[in-house]
């Protein structure tokens, strides 16, 4: 049998424990008693005084391997065992994660055959925790007794006990064990709840020094003085454990408990408002000034923050990424950056030196860290990174926000004990700050608000691409192009922010007077609008773009900020004339073919521009509403005319009437089902940009539409 005390902190459910535990012990049972309060002073009283070694000691000790029932089983009175959990100091870590341990771990070590007739939890009856609720599960305590006294709060928590025991199985109350305080009026309290609720008092222990004088020697006053009283209020105790019966008790409201309790009168309702004096219409919360399109609309999640925040880090090369996370969290967010790279190298040929090599620490949040605390070992970690450089990222995670890990704290500590070295905190708590955008957002304002030094000033030729995402695959291609036509016009590139660029050219940002958008999507908008705004960057309107038109506009517009529209008009006619030297032969394959697009961009202008170009017949372009896509503000369509914006609409359903007008060929953002009749081909989620970049894509439909659309394989059987 298994039995669970529970009670308000103080209310002496652990001496009433022990004392019961000696009584089934002198009635010749065998006990487990299992004191479940990070206090650990449960089995005090049973082991003359001493405290035994806890679960949670053990746990932040010793290796899995190393751990065994011996070590936390302590053998006390009359041969009961006694087992603590233990737990962190007050206001570190989680206590609740502790008992969820210690019973993990006990079970994992077999303490099932430890063979008790009966096993006593002594839990600390914050029930609101699921730690401390874990007895309460059907699988654990078969009866329930709650210690309380005759004070309001005490009976305060001995209801909200009853509704946690509402929500397993309200059929396992054993009774109310009443422990008084001397109040004369405290018994007339707890009768009148008990009977409200539906439960018996199976014990009522009167206050006495004799408590005091057995706990003085450490044991319990049933073993002191087995024939007085007191020790015969336990035994009627134990009797009830081994036989009494269990009943459904039925929580009261707060305002019962007071009315029951307290004899309080229902307060007089509430007196309707006047009409003009109606309460204002509730706005939803603002979401974050820069916000990703999840958060901002409250969308399911894709990834988490912290792992966006973690990748855009270390894209920065020069700059220590510490993760206070669990191992696992870390190993995720840097295998996405090693993914990275190893597409860039074997699509591109392209090494991504940070991301191939990431400069990474974790503090590696375990079970010990997630009860005890994880901060010394976040200061640790932290202590590892400065020990390799004096800028540090520091990230925080899911676990160390639900344990109170004090971040910056640590942060400030380590920093004052390292003069010098410099650790930038973003508190992004996993998805409880949003989805990966948003982290990457987040990490992109907390890099440019530590590192930008706003005393640079500006050289002539100079300018930075903002809203470069650190996982392209086709990072270095694009710049490279866009590297090429900014040295026509005597320019180069400042600061690549973020994606394949260093400390030190953040700090620089200011070396260029002008910016350019890397991309037309929820990022590059929001890094844009918080540069404008917080570091009074000049962000110019049209970003880097593929197709002749969008590389012209972007050209050009750098150059009349720059002063230098000579050299842009004579790089754009260059341009202009590469570009129609290379549509006749594509246009020659392509004419006359039929295109059908399913596009979660918005931004298909240049898309568009090729089909037109070589002449291929559009029949229907739509565009998608995503969740998981970022492209949801307008970005000024030149064809908006020929293209349908859904909102509300059936994927399948829109590749049905897609393919229905009879396409030669299917572009979409992502794969949509088809018979193998039409070719599909793949609009990038970020494409190429340059004036040919259309073109390359064409050329790849032209060699799909001359392949077989049903291979001769698929049917051999032979």
């Amino acid at each position: 049998m298994r039995i669970a005390v529970y009670g308000k902190g103080g209310i002496g459910k652990s001496t009433v424990s022990a004392n019961l535990t000696a009584a089934l012990g002198r009635l010749g049972l065998k006990v487990l008693q299992i004191g479940c309060d990070p206090k650990h002073d449960s089995t005090r009283l049973l082991l003359g005084g001493r405290e035994p070694p806890t679960v949670m000691e053990m746990v932040r000790s010793s290796r899995r391997e190393e751990m065994s029932l011996d070590s936390v089983v302590s053998q006390g009175y009359l041969g009961c065992l006694c087992v603590e959990a233990g737990g962190p100091e007050p206001g570190v870590g989680c206590a609740g994660r502790g008992i969820l341990s210690t019973f993990e771990l006990l079970a994992d070590l077999g303490v099932e055959s430890l063979d008790a007739d009966i096993t006593v939890y002594d839990v600390l009856g914050d029930v609101v925790c699921g730690g401390f609720a874990v007895p309460l599960r059907n699988d654990y305590a078969e009866k329930v007794y709650v210690v309380s006294s005759g004070e309001y709060m005490s009976i305060y928590a001995a209801n909200n006990i009853l509704r946690g025991v509402r929500n397993y199985d309200p059929g396992r109350m054993a009774g109310i064990v009443f422990n008084s305080r001397g109040d004369p009026e405290e018994r007339g309290r707890v009768q009148r709840f008990a009977a409200a609720v539906g439960l018996p008092v199976v014990a009522e222990i009167p206050r006495s020094p004799r408590f005091l004088e057995a706990e003085r020697s450490g044991r319990t006053v049933v073993e002191c003085d087995p024939g007085s009283e007191l020790a015969e209020i336990f035994f009627r105790l134990a009797r009830n454990v081994t036989g009494g019966p269990v009943v459904e008790a039925s929580p009261l409201s707060d305002e019962e408990l007071e009315r029951v309790v307290l004899g309080k009168s229902p307060p007089p309702p509430l007196s309707p408002r006047p009409e003009r004096e109606a309460a204002p219409e509730r706005r939803p919360e603002a979401p974050p000034a820069y916000s990703s399109r999840n958060v901002e609309r409250k969308e399911l999640l894709h990834g988490c923050a912290f792992t966006g925040a973690v990748v855009t880090c270390l894209s920065v090369e020069g700059l220590q990424t510490v993760m206070h996370s669990p191992d696992s969290c870390a190993h995720l967010s840097c295998q996405m950056a090693q993914n990275a790279a190893r597409r860039a190298f074997v699509k591109e040929g392209v090494a991504i030196p940070s991301f191939l090599s990431p400069s990474a620490h974790c503090s590696s949040l375990d079970d010990p860290a997630m009860v005890f605390g994880g901060r010394p070992r976040l200061e640790d970690a932290l202590h590892r990174a400065l020990d390799r450089g004096s800028d540090v990222a520091l990230v925080s995670s899911c676990p160390s926000g639900i344990i109170g890990d004090d971040v910056e704290a640590a942060a400030r500590a380590v920093s004052a004990s390292r003069p010098g070295g410099r650790v930038i905190v973003m508190l992004e708590d996993g998805n409880a700050a949003g989805d990966h955008m948003q982290g990457v957002i987040d990490a992109c304002m907390a890099l440019a608000a530590a590192l930008i030094d706003p005393s640079v000033d500006p050289e002539d030729g100079m300018v930075n691409v903002v809203g470069i995402k650190p996982i392209a695959t086709n990072n270095e291609k694009n710049m490279s192009y866009a590297a090429s036509l900014l040295e026509g016009l005597g320019m180069s590139i400042n600061c690549r922010f973020i994606g394949g660029t260093d400390v030190a050219a953040i700090e620089g940002f200011h070396r260029a007077g002008h910016s350019i958008l890397a991309n037309t999507d929820r990022f590059a908008l929001m890094l844009s609008r918080y540069l404008r705004k917080e570091h009074g960057a000049d962000v110019l309107r049209s970003p880097l773009a593929p197709g002749l038109k969008g590389t012209v506009e972007w050209l050009r517009e750098l150059a009349a900020a720059a002063g230098r529209e000579g050299a842009a008009e004579e790089t754009a006619e260059r341009l202009r004339q590469e570009y129609e030297a290379a549509l006749p032969p594509l246009r020659q394959e392509l004419e006359g073919k039929k295109a059908c697009i399913i596009s979660m961009h918005k931004d298909i202008d240049w898309l568009i521009d090729t089909i037109d170009d070589l002449g291929i017949e559009l029949l229907s372009a739509a565009v998608v509403d995503r969740s998981d896509h970022l492209m949801d503000y307008h970005v000024g369509n030149r064809h908006a005319q020929r293209i349908e914006f859904l909102e509300d609409y059936d994927i399948r359903e829109v590749a049905a009437e897609a393919l229905a007008l009879g396409p030669d060929m299917l572009l979409s953002t992502y794969p949509v089902s088809t018979d193998g009749s039409v070719l599909q081909e793949t609009i990038p989620m970020v494409p190429d940009i340059g004036h040919l970049a259309p073109l390359e894509l064409a050329r790849r439909w032209a060699l799909g539409l001359k392949a077989p659309r049903n291979e001769g394989w698929r049917e051999d059987h032979g």
